[in-house]
């Protein structure tokens, strides 16, 4: 086993170092975390070392049962580890270890392990520091990564342990951890309250359906768990009836965006799963086409492929949910200011206007009661595509017999129980 450098008495090692009982009492362990299936007395079927020779009712102890392979689940486990490591180092009122004394202050020492001292337990002594110490891997400078954290911290454990590596999979969950705030405080169940971590999880549900030839059993949509933020954003609308599809949360970036043969932008916008693709992902297939949800549209949009594929861009993405920039238009929607309700007004107007709805003019009819006129009147009005046209409007009055005989409008009740008559 090796001390992890640093103020705290915090060791990493494999399961042999259980077999040095006077390196555990000379090191004055306290605690010990098992990240494998390990039984201290051996009564549960799991390993047992020097069962007989040691008295182990003199050390806390918590096994998590976690095999080192890339996928894994080690996430949701690091809170409850790390706050293990904690009580055991520090101590609390509910720690009841009775070897607290020995080591002084109300302090103790924890020996993390697994089979070998290399994946598993480094993992989870990476998260107690990540937790426990960030600013020493870069939390408060600005621009630091998740990756550099991470790198920090492993580097950091390799200055007493050398031979410290964990396995790649392991590595981007503590990216995660980083990059949610390393949430060990807010209980054992911190992570899996998350939506980052049910997103996470989701898509290795939707990997391992694939991986044997089925959509997943589980639909999960975006923006039914999210929310878009307020301002200014990307809406990808439909090219033929403008529909919007998607806006800029819901969009997922991959690869450079360009081929490498004519350096063209990638012909594929992929998105995460929304709501519009219920219908079509219900069916159950394993991959297929998407269609715009409009009413009186259809128009085929793009494909969808849970098992993914691969973009012209040579990015591999799964799963895949692709729209064909040919047949979307990808329009940037100005932030809506909010100093008066004209803005507001105006705002929701925008709001409309994307999923293609045209609002009647805001001023009355010249002929209309409300407008105090007597005959129609004509007016630029705004189209779908900004531009503007004149047209003619309807001049509301009682019953008229050229209106009856010549208009086919004739006889329909307007809301205010006139009829039509056109100039």
């Amino acid at each position: 086993m090796d001390r992890i450098n640093g103020q705290e008495n915090l060791y990493v090692g494999g399961i042999f170092g259980l077999n040095t009982t006077n390196r555990l009492e000379a090191n004055k362990i306290t605690h010990v975390l098992s990240v494998i299936r390990y039984s201290l007395g051996g009564t549960d079927g799991g390993l047992a070392v020097n069962a007989k020779r040691v008295d182990w009712s003199q050390y806390e102890h918590l096994s998590i049962d976690i095999d080192d392979v890339e996928d894994e689940d080690m996430l949701v486990h690091l809170p409850r580890m790390v706050r293990f490591i904690d009580r055991g180092l520090h101590g609390n009122n509910n720690d009841n270890n009775n070897n607290k004394a020995a080591a002084g202050g109300g302090s103790g020492a924890v020996l993390v392990h697994c089979a070998m001292g290399k994946s598993r337990s480094v993992t989870a002594v990476m998260a107690y520091l990540l937790w426990k110490h960030p600013q020493r891997f870069g939390r408060s400078a600005p621009g630091t990564t998740a990756a550099q954290a991470v790198a920090a911290a492993l580097a950091w454990v390799r200055q007493t342990r050398a031979g410290a590596g964990p396995n790649d999979g392991f590595l981007d969950q503590l990216r995660m951890w980083w990059d949610m705030g390393c949430p060990a405080a807010d209980g054992d169940d911190a992570v899996e309250r998350l939506p980052a971590y049910a997103r996470w999880a989701y898509r290795r549900e939707v990997e391992l359906a694939a991986r044997i030839g089925r959509a997943p059993d589980r639909l999960r949509f975006e923006d039914e768990e999210t929310h878009a933020g307020q301002g200014g954003a990307l809406h990808v609308r439909c090219k033929k009836c403008r529909r919007v599809l998607a806006t800029n949360p819901f969009v997922a970036e991959h690869g450079g965006g360009k081929t490498a043969a004519v350096s063209a932008p990638c012909p594929h916008l992929f998105i995460e799963p929304l709501s519009w693709m219920r219908p079509t992902l219900e069916l159950g297939a394993l991959d297929g086409r998407l269609v715009c949800p409009g009413a009186r549209c259809g128009a085929t949009v793009g494909r969808y492929a849970w098992q993914g594929f691969q973009c012209s861009c040579h990015e591999w993405v799964c799963p895949a949910f692709s729209l064909q920039r040919s047949k979307v238009d990808e329009v940037i929607v100005a932030a809506p200011s909010s100093t008066g309700p004209e803005d507001a007004a105006a705002a929701a107007r925008e709001r409309l206007r994307a999923l293609g709805i045209r609002l009647p003019p805001a001023a009355p009819y010249a002929g209309s009661p409300a407008g105090g006129g007597s005959g129609g009147r004509k007016e630029n009005r705004e189209n779908l595509d900004g531009s503007t046209k004149e047209s003619s409007h309807p001049r509301r009055s009682g019953t008229d017999a050229r209106c009856k005989a010549n208009d086919p409008m004739a006889g329909r009740a307007t809301p205010d129980g006139l009829e039509w008559e056109w100039e």
